[in-house]
């Protein structure tokens, strides 16, 4: 009995920690999505036959991308039961921000992964620069959707680090870079900053970065002429740690 209880907790632990995904910063969630809202979790229904995933009825609160839905897909188990590693459950009148793509079978689909931000009574700052961050996309009408997969060299990380200890009244600055083909910087636009001149010297510093790119397996080659949004974040002092900028989103 007791070897099967320890076989039991083992199975169970690696089904637990078995689902492995970077958390993706909000920039990249949003960009990557189809659909992208505030909403309420009215219904769920149960897993269909060899689905992998259960439908559940929404009501948007707040649309910030795409078309109005009246349901989503969740990838997980509609009863709450053990399933893959990365399955989910979302109750009742639950809400949350979901970033949802479309699937094989056109239904908008949210897991694990997705970068969902459950609206609640915990982490509230992070959920109020998250609102305030969509609204400004939406605002600025930034809507178009790309799968094409960048990461920056290390190079903006260290040029960052200059502005340590500075004391600004907004929490972060959203700037959108455009590539010719090869990955060289055309251009960098402020789309929301933090105001003159601490605006100036960022683009001056993303101008400078390096980047590579990953397209369905085409390495280092995009459309002329591709857009990147990036976000800069500011974070108080804390805990006599001193006030900084980075592109980490926490």
């Amino acid at each position: 009995m007791k070897n099967i209880l320890q076989i039991t907790i083992f199975l169970f632990s690696i089904g637990v920690f078995a689902c492995d995904c970077d958390e993706p910063k909000i920039t990249e969630k949003f960009i990557e999505s189809e659909f992208v809202a505030n909403i309420t979790i009215l219904k769920i229904y149960p897993n269909q036959k060899n689905e992998q995933g259960y439908k559940a009825n929404i009501k948007i609160n707040e649309l910030y991308k795409g078309e109005q839905l009246k349901s989503i897909y969740v990838y997980g188990r509609s009863d709450n039961g053990i399933g893959s590693s990365c399955d989910i459950y979302i109750p009742t009148n639950t809400k949350l921000v979901a970033y949802a793509r479309k699937n094989k079978d056109g239904n908008f689909g949210i897991g694990m992964c997705s970068g969902i931000l459950y609206l609640n009574k915990t982490n509230q700052n992070r959920q109020k620069r998250e609102l305030d961050i969509l609204r400004t996309f939406k605002k600025n009408n930034i809507n178009s959707t790309d799968k094409i997969s960048y990461r920056e060299k290390s190079k903006l990380h260290k040029n960052l680090e200059q502005f340590k200890g500075i004391e600004l009244d907004k929490n972060f600055g959203i700037y959108e870079i455009t590539f010719a083909s090869d990955l060289t910087i055309k251009s960098v636009t402020e789309i929301s900053g933090f105001g003159n001149p601490i605006d100036q010297k960022l683009t001056g510093i993303i101008k400078q970065t390096e980047w590579t790119s990953n397209d369905n397996g085409i390495n280092d080659k995009v459309p002329d002429n591709s857009k990147l949004i990036i976000g800069i974040y500011y974070y108080s002092e804390e805990k006599g740690y001193p006030s900084f900028l980075s592109q980490y989103y926490y």
